[in-house]
């Protein structure tokens, strides 16, 4: 009789490769359900193998949720499941007695384990799992608005929105052109639009590891309607905010009136506030979605605050005030614009120095960032200075000593951002024809004559 395999080499083919368990352990299994919904943590064992019981653990619980001895000879296994928020929801399935879950939750999410044990064993192998949990995906609305571009040209931003509190969330355009541009992780598209081109319309299409949905197309118009929000009028009291700040919607109660409660809405968002332990207001029950740990009260006051603030924030408030004596409702409105801090502009330059020894500049201020409401100013302005393109573009004639430097600032409710050139290195005379050299220098040489 040959001789006898060592325990640890048995156990190390017990497990078949893939999805079950390896005689080298791999990494965890990632593992993605359906908030609701129920998902499998699969586990393969091989036929004939002297397994003992699975113990099948959760990180956020003390001890093993389920546990399921194998009987001898075929006979049936017995289930165990300790007195845990998965007790009655958890259940093993198939030959590998893998572990099913139903009715997911957000609390599911995390780290699991398996641990076997051979019969007549001491030694236990453990295989690792993670589990994610994702909600269905609600069709995403877009935001429309435009500004002026360097150019001239008309820059359209299309913001695609979702409230998603699971996260993983990927954004896709349809279609998307030369002209187009996608930032911010996808959900912002900005779009280039000249004079004469065409309407075009674009749909938002989102995505997480469960489902995916897509918006209703929004048209852009052929012709430029100017900076500023489209499709959406201002409404109430405007409030502004700097993305990733707060925003404090402010909402007075009359002297004297006690409050029912307050229901804060927008786009289909829900809060409502109730009067809590000594009066403080609260949150109710009902507020939920990823934007519920944003929104909240402000000490002692049935204001909404946000934080931190997000572009897909920007957009339409209402809140519905209602006082117990005398029982009416109040209505106020509120408009949300949030805005990205200004980053530094650049500035394009070009020149052109005449016969006449003229130095004729164009300096073109630009963002690489999309933006609403953005304002441009250029000083100093000189006699004969031009702006144009929503005042983007600057054409001034230059000569020694008029300006030392142009300056760029650009600024929206919340910031500003400037930045400055030198105009004089571009009108010397290494800038010129070898034909225009000695015209220039002798321009300069008469000109400095008449100051002394």
């Amino acid at each position: 009789m040959g001789p006898s395999l060592p325990g640890s080499l048995l156990l190390l083919g017990l497990f078949t490769a893939g999805t079950g368990v390896s005689g080298e352990d791999p990494g965890p299994v990632m593992v993605t359900g359906t908030l609701g919904g129920s998902v499998t943590l699969p586990l393969q064992l091989q036929p004939g193998q002297p397994v003992e019981s699975i113990s099948w653990l959760s990180r956020s619980v003390s001890t093993a949720i389920a546990t399921v001895t194998l009987a001898e000879a075929g006979g049936p296994d017995t289930l165990y499941q300790a007195e845990t928020r998965y007790r009655g929801r958890v259940s093993v399935v198939g030959p590998g007695r893998s572990l099913h879950i139903s009715n997911l939750s957000w609390t599911d999410a995390g780290p699991y384990r398996a641990h076997i044990n051979l019969r007549g064993s001491r030694l236990t192998r453990t295989r690792e799992y993670r589990l994610q949990v994702y909600e269905p995906l609600a069709q995403p609305r877009v935001t429309l608005s435009s500004r002026i571009g360097e150019n001239g040209h008309c820059i359209f931003i299309l913001t695609c929105v979702v409230e998603s509190r699971g996260g993983s969330v990927t954004y896709s355009w349809l279609p998307l052109g030369p002209r187009a541009i996608v930032s911010h992780g996808g959900s912002v598209l900005s779009v280039s639009s000249r004079p004469g081109d065409r309407a075009l319309t674009f749909t938002c299409v989102i995505k997480n590891p469960v489902s995916n949905s897509s918006s209703l197309p929004v048209s852009v118009p052929s012709s430029c309607p100017g900076p500023g929000i489209l499709g959406g009028d201002t409404v109430g009291e405007t409030v502004t905010g700097l993305l990733g700040d707060l925003a404090i919607l402010p909402l007075e109660v009359p002297v004297g009136q006690e409050v029912e409660k307050v229901t804060w809405s927008s786009g289909g968002r829900v809060a409502v506030m109730q009067p809590g332990p000594g009066g403080q207001p609260v949150l109710a029950a009902g507020t939920q979605g990823a934007y519920s740990r944003r929104w909240s009260t402000v000490h002692r006051g049935y204001s909404l605050q946000i934080r931190p603030l997000r572009l897909q924030d920007s957009g339409l408030y209402r809140a519905w005030l209602a006082l117990q004596s005398p029982r009416i409702n109040i209505t106020r409105d509120f408009t949300l614009r949030v805005y990205e801090k200004l980053r530094e502009p650049n500035i394009t330059v070009s020149s052109q120095i005449t016969k006449d020894g003229a130095c004729h500049i164009t300096l073109i201020c630009s963002l690489q960032q999309s933006g609403e409401d953005i304002q441009y100013r250029w000083a100093p302005l000189g006699q004969g200075a031009v702006m144009s393109h929503g005042g983007t573009t600057l054409r001034v004639s230059w000569t020694p000593g008029v300006s030392d430097s142009y300056r760029c600032t650009v600024s929206s409710p919340v910031s500003q951002s400037s930045s400055s050139v030198l105009p004089g290195p571009l009108c010397s005379a290494s800038f010129l024809p070898c034909s225009l050299k000695k015209e220039f220098l002798l321009f300069l040489i008469l000109g400095a004559l008449q100051i002394e």
